[in-house]
Formats: C-alpha cells, sequence, structure tokens
C-alpha cells in the first residue's frame, strides 16, 4: 500500500444490486469459474510433481536419466549440470508465480459462491473487477491494464490474504523469484532424491539436502511478503538486534543511524587532549582567563569607549564653532 490517499476501490465500481437473473446464476457462475481454476491447479500440480511421481513408480531400468547417472556417471551429470538451472528456475520463481495467479482465485472463486448463497448478500455486489492506480487495491496495483479480478465486496482476513496471493501472481516482483531460487534447487534434489534408479544412499543424501533449501525460500518468501503487504523492516530490525547483542554490552544505536568508532589508545588520547588545550589557549577565550584578568579587559575595553565618545564630542563642538 502506499502512503498516498486513494479512493476505496469498492466505491469506484458500479455497487447496484444485481438483476434477479444475475442473482439465481451468480453462485453457479461462481462456482464455474472456481472448478475450472481448480482443474488447472490440479494440472499444474500434478506437473510439479510428475518427476517424482515417475521416479517412484516406474522401473529404474526405464528412468531416463537416473538411470544413465548410475551407468555414465560422466556424460549424464553434463547434460543435468546444463539442464539443472532451467528446471530450478521453473520449479523455484515461475511455479510459484504461476500457483500464486491460479490457486488464490479459486479460493476467493468458492468464497464468492458461498457468499452468493446467503440471503443477506441478496442486495450487494459480492466481488468486482479493479483496474485502478497502485495503492487502491489491496496490495499492490497490477500491470497495466491487466485486471485483478474476484476482489471481494465486502473485506476479511482470508479474503485479503488470498488477494494478496493472487497480486504475488499477477503483479511479479523480482525479489520474490530470486527468494524462491532456493525452493527449485529443492525441488530439483527432492526429484532426483524420489527415483529408484539412484543407490539407497545417494537418494536420502538428496532428500536431506532438499529439505535446509525448502526451509531457506520458505523464510525469504515470507520476508518478502512482509515486506511488500505490511511495510516492516526486517534487515534493519534484525540489524539493530544484532547490535544491541553484541555491541560491546554498549546501546550503540541511534535511530536508523549506528554510530561505531575504532578504540583509541592511552598515547592518541593524551595526544589529542594536549592539542585541544592548546588550541583553546592560542584562542585565549574568556573561559580561559582568571577573575582578575577578567576584571582588567573589561576595564579597557570601558576606557576605550570612554575615550571614543569624548572624541566624537568633541568633533561635534569643533563643528558647531566653525558653522
Amino acid at each position: 500500500m502506499t502512503g498516498t490517499t486513494v479512493p476505496d476501490p469498492r466505491t469506484t465500481h458500479d455497487a447496484t444490486p444485481p438483476g434477479p437473473v444475475a442473482l439465481r446464476l451468480r453462485p453457479l457462475g461462481y462456482l464455474a469459474v472456481a472448478l475450472g481454476l481448480t482443474a488447472v491447479g490440479i494440472a499444474l500440480a500434478g506437473l510439479y510433481l510428475s518427476v517424482a511421481v515417475r521416479g517412484l513408480v516406474e522401473p529404474p531400468e526405464t528412468q531416463v536419466p537416473w538411470a544413465e547417472v548410475v551407468a555414465d556417471p560422466g556424460a549424464a551429470l553434463g547434460r543435468l549440470a546444463v539442464l539443472a538451472p532451467v528446471l530450478v528456475v521453473l520449479a523455484g520463481p515461475v511455479a510459484w508465480y504461476v500457483s500464486c495467479a491460479v490457486w488464490p482465485l479459486a479460493a476467493l472463486a468458492f468464497v464468492h459462491a458461498g457468499r452468493a448463497l446467503r440471503p443477506s448478500s441478496r442486495g450487494d455486489r459480492v466481488s468486482f473487477t479493479s483496474r485502478v492506480v497502485a495503492g487502491a487495491t489491496l496490495g499492490t496495483a497490477v500491470p497495466g491494464r491487466v485486471p485483478l479480478v474476484l476482489q471481494p465486496q465486502r473485506r476479511s482476513r482470508l479474503t485479503d490474504t488470498l488477494v494478496r496471493f493472487a497480486v504475488c501472481g499477477w503483479r511479479p516482483d523480482r525479489r520474490e523469484a530470486g527468494a524462491a531460487v532456493p525452493a527449485g534447487v529443492a525441488w530439483v534434489l527432492a526429484s532426483a532424491g524420489a527415483s529408484t534408479a539412484l543407490p539407497s544412499g545417494w537418494r536420502t543424501g538428496l532428500v536431506l539436502t532438499a529439505v535446509p533449501f525448502a526451509l531457506w525460500s520458505v523464510v525469504a518468501l515470507r520476508r518478502r511478503w512482509a515486506w511488500r503487504f505490511h511495510g516492516e523492516r526486517v534487515r534493519e530490525a534484525r540489524r539493530e538486534r544484532w547490535i544491541a547483542q553484541h555491541g560491546d554490552r554498549r546501546d550503540l544505536r541511534d535511530g536508523p543511524r549506528v554510530v561505531r568508532s575504532r578504540p583509541q589508545s592511552a598515547e592518541h588520547r593524551a595526544r589529542v587532549e594536549a592539542e585541544r588545550a592548546a588550541a583553546r589557549a592560542s584562542r585565549d577565550s574568556l573561559t580561559s582567563l582568571s577573575s582578575d584578568a577578567i576584571g582588567e579587559r573589561r576595564e579597557a575595553v570601558l576606557r576605550a569607549r570612554r575615550e571614543r565618545a569624548a572624541r566624537e564630542r568633541a568633533q561635534t563642538d569643533d563643528g558647531r564653532h566653525q558653522g
């Protein structure tokens, strides 16, 4: 959400009650959309899991390239090294964006279908489509003129979460792509570990190695979510916590800036103090004088003022006599 004041998108769209035909047909329409998107989501999930399922159910000798890895590791691993980055991108960032673009909308359609059946919603519209500027939607705006559909007319915690997931899919953030890359690495490792063509030791090692990558991606995506939708300065808070814990038992925090100085030796501090004292003495400031010296300087200033006033009066008198 931006800091500027934006209109409520629900008030910028047609809020007239739907007609009798629309009231009767909209539950079926929402249900049809929900079932269609669910079918697409199931197909995508099946495609995502197909490599691991194939490794579990097919005979080991027919599994390519895992059987080739055992028979001829050099050539097979060379091909996998070229193919692995593409698979990581597809199974990581691409899978994240596509899943966010499909599954949240399917869930929202089911929610709207249930709301459309309630008698309390007969006089209201259930959802709307937004094509507004940044900040006027839940979360962030969509790119260009691409509409963000199925936004709820009545918000709740569930619908806000679903719309934000949909925004992640319809308005991709490049920083989320980096956070989803470890998930792609975990998918490659876990899919390879599911193959029965590999030795059991390899499979166990691959699966155990995939777990930290998956957890890394979950934490990174959660941090990006908080930064994007809640404005939390996660890195700044973590940095301040680290300084508070490891700052040599001193509170070094001064707002958003952190001031740290290198420890100085006793000789260096003595030399600096001597230079400062010499500088103060060279300026001969009033605070460096004794009370007698201050009195004498004051008397000299007063005498100078009286003498100057006397000279000015004398010059004035001479001018009058000449005139």
